[in-house]
C-alpha cells in the first residue's frame, strides 16, 4: 500500500474503541432512572403530577439535547465533549444526591438536574458513536455498534449493581452515581482520539494531479471537464444482466486508487439525477460524493455550514428521518408501556399467582438484554450486507420493522403473562437491531463532518410519534377499564395500539423497500446515459 493510502495507526483507534465502550457503559444513566425515583419522589413528597414532570425532564435532556450535543461534539471534537460530560453529570447527580439527602422538595431544582443528567448522557454517549464510526470507516457497522450496545446493557449492569451493592439505600446509590460516571468520562475521554493518517513522505506527480482534478470545479454541462459517470462507472467485469440483478441490494463501487479524507462519505450511483437537475443553473460547483444521494457543497465555503444545511434538506435524510421516528417510537411505547400490559394480564387472570412488580421486573430485563444483542449484531451483520453483498445497509431496517410488526402482532394475541417473553424479546431485538445500524447508514450516507449534529437531529425524531401513541394507548385503556381503572378483558385491553402500530411497521417496510427500488431506478437511468 502506498504511504498516501496508508490508514491511520491501529493502536490508537483499538484504544479508543475500547474507552468509548467504557464511556457508553457510564452514559447510561437514564435507564434506570426507574430504580430510584420512587424513592426520590418520596423523599421530596411530589404529587403524581409532579413525578411525571421528572420523567418528562429526563427525557427531554436526552431527546431534545441531542442537536446541541452534536453541535459541541463536532465543534469541540469527542475528547472535549466526553469530559464536559462527565463534569454535567457531577452536577447532575451532586445536586440529586443532595435533595434526597436533606429531603428538599423543589421541582425546578431536581428537573433541571435531570435535564442535565440526560443532556450529559447523551453528550457522552454521542462522543463514542462519532469516535467509533470516524476512526473504523470500513467497519463501521462493527465499530459503532459496540458502545451502543455497551449503552443498552448499562441498565442491567446498574440494576445489578442496584441490587447487591445498595440494596433499600438510594443515597448510597445516587452517590455512587456522583463517582463513576464522571470519572470513567474524564479518565477515557483522553483515548477518544479521532486517529489521523500519517503524512505522505513523498507525492508522486500522477497522485498530485489525480487528486487536483477531483478538487477543481465539475461541470456537468461541459464536455471538457470531467465526467461524474466516469467517476462512477463499474468496474470491466460487471456488465450486462450480472451487474443489474445485483444493483438492486447496492450498487458496486469502483476501487480507487484515490485517497480521499476517510470523513468523507463514498460516491455512488443512486439519487445522481437529483443532484444533476438541482445543479443545472450552477456549474462551478463541488458534490461531495456519499452513499445515497450527493451532497451539494459550493466550492470555497464553509463545508459544515452547507453539509448540515443541503443534508437534512434532501429526500434521503427526510426518509430516514419518518423510519426512525416510526420504528423508535413503536419499541419506546412498548418499553414504556410494558408494565401496563403486565397489570392489564395479571388482572384479567385472577387464578395466576404472579406479583406484579416481578413480572414488571422480567419484562424490563429481557427486553434490555435482547436490545443489547440486537445492538451487538447489528453492526457486523450490516458491515457484512454492505462488503460482502455489495448491498445498502437499509436493508437491516427492512429486517427489523418486519420483526418489530411481527413483536407488536404477538403483543396482541398474547392473553397470559408467561407469553408475554416471546413478544419482549422480539422487540427488544428489533430495537436494537434498528437502533444499532442506523448512526452507520447516516455516517456512509452523510459522511463523518457533521455526524454527531446530524444524529442529533435523528434522534429526536421518534419524541413525536411515542407521545401520540402512548396518549392513544392511555386512551384507549381508559375505554375498557371500569370506573376504577381496571380492565379485565386480557388483550383485548390495549389490542386495538398494537394492532395501529402493526400497520406502522407494515408502512415503514414498504417505504424502506420503495426507497430501495427507487435508487436502483435512477442508478439504472444514471448509467444509460
Amino acid at each position: 500500500m502506498a504511504p498516501y493510502d496508508a490508514p491511520p495507526p491501529l493502536g490508537p483507534r483499538v484504544r479508543a474503541l475500547v474507552a468509548s465502550v467504557f464511556v457508553a457503559v457510564a452514559s447510561g444513566t437514564p435507564y434506570v432512572y426507574s430504580v430510584y425515583a420512587p424513592q426520590l419522589v418520596k423523599r421530596a413528597h411530589f404529587t403524581g403530577a409532579e413525578a411525571a414532570k421528572l420523567s418528562l425532564a429526563l427525557s427531554l435532556g436526552g431527546s431534545l439535547g441531542g442537536l446541541p450535543a452534536g453541535l459541541i461534539i463536532d465543534g469541540l471534537g469527542p475528547q472535549r465533549a466526553t469530559a464536559l460530560g462527565g463534569v454535567l453529570s457531577l452536577i447532575a447527580f451532586t445536586t440529586l444526591h443532595h435533595t434526597y439527602s436533606a429531603s428538599i422538595h423543589s421541582l425546578p431544582l431536581i428537573m433541571i438536574a435531570l435535564t442535565l443528567s440526560g443532556f450529559a448522557s447523551v453528550l457522552s454517549f454521542y462522543s463514542t458513536v462519532k469516535c467509533s464510526t470516524t476512526n473504523f470507516p470500513h467497519h463501521r457497522g462493527s465499530a459503532g455498534a459496540l458502545p451502543v450496545s455497551a449503552y443498552a446493557l448499562a441498565s442491567l449492569i446498574y440494576s445489578f449493581i442496584s441490587v447487591h451493592f445498595f440494596p433499600n439505600e438510594t443515597a448510597g446509590f445516587l452517590k455512587f452515581f456522583m463517582i463513576f460516571p464522571p470519572v470513567t468520562c474524564l479518565l477515557c475521554a483522553y483515548f477518544l482520539q479521532i486517529a489521523e493518517k500519517p503524512k505522505p513522505k513523498r507525492r508522486t506527480s500522477s497522485m498530485h494531479n489525480e487528486r487536483q482534478g477531483l478538487l477543481q470545479p465539475l461541470s456537468l454541462n461541459s464536455a471538457s471537464t470531467v465526467s461524474v459517470r466516469s467517476l462512477v462507472q463499474q468496474p470491466p467485469n460487471r456488465k450486462g444482466s450480472f451487474h443489474k440483478m445485483f444493483s438492486l441490494w447496492g450498487i458496486g463501487r469502483t476501487p480507487s486508487t484515490l485517497s480521499i479524507d476517510a470523513q468523507r462519505p463514498l460516491f455512488t450511483q443512486p439519487e445522481l439525477a437529483e443532484v444533476q437537475s438541482s445543479s443545472s443553473g450552477n456549474t462551478s460547483a463541488i458534490y461531495v460524493p456519499v452513499e445515497d444521494v450527493p451532497v451539494f457543497v459550493k466550492e470555497g465555503s464553509p463545508i459544515w455550514d452547507n453539509h448540515i444545511f443541503k443534508s437534512i434538506s434532501t429526500r434521503v435524510f427526510v426518509k430516514f428521518y419518518i423510519i426512525l421516528a416510526c420504528l423508535m417510537g413503536i419499541g419506546q411505547m412498548y418499553i414504556y408501556s410494558v408494565g401496563y400490559v403486565v397489570v392489564a394480564l395479571v388482572q384479567s387472570n385472577p387464578d395466576n399467582h404472579h406479583v406484579v412488580g416481578d413480572a414488571q421486573a422480567v419484562q424490563v430485563s429481557t427486553i434490555a438484554l435482547f436490545s443489547f444483542l440486537g445492538r451487538l449484531t447489528s453492526g457486523p451483520i450490516s458491515d457484512i450486507v454492505r462488503r460482502k453483498f455489495k448491498a445498502q445497509r437499509i436493508w437491516c431496517i427492512v429486517f427489523a420493522s418486519v420483526l418489530m410488526g411481527i413483536g407488536q402482532h404477538l403483543v396482541t394475541i398474547t392473553g397470559k403473562v408467561d407469553g408475554l417473553i416471546v413478544p419482549s424479546i422480539v422487540i427488544g431485538f428489533a430495537f436494537g437491531f434498528c437502533f444499532g445500524t442506523f448512526p452507520a447508514i447516516i455516517a456512509d450516507t452523510f459522511g463523518t463532518d457533521g455526524f454527531t449534529t446530524l444524529w442529533g437531529i435523528m434522534s429526536t425524531s421518534g419524541v413525536i410519534v411515542l407521545m401520540t401513541l402512548c396518549n392513544y394507548l392511555a386512551s384507549v385503556l381508559k375505554n375498557h377499564s371500569d370506573d376504577e381503572g381496571v380492565c379485565v378483558l386480557g388483550a383485548d385491553c390495549y389490542k386495538d395500539t398494537f394492532i395501529l402500530t402493526e400497520w406502522m411497521c407494515v408502512g415503514v417496510s414498504v417505504m424502506t423497500i420503495f426507497t430501495i427500488w427507487y435508487n436502483h431506478r435512477v442508478a439504472l437511468q444514471a448509467a444509460s446515459h
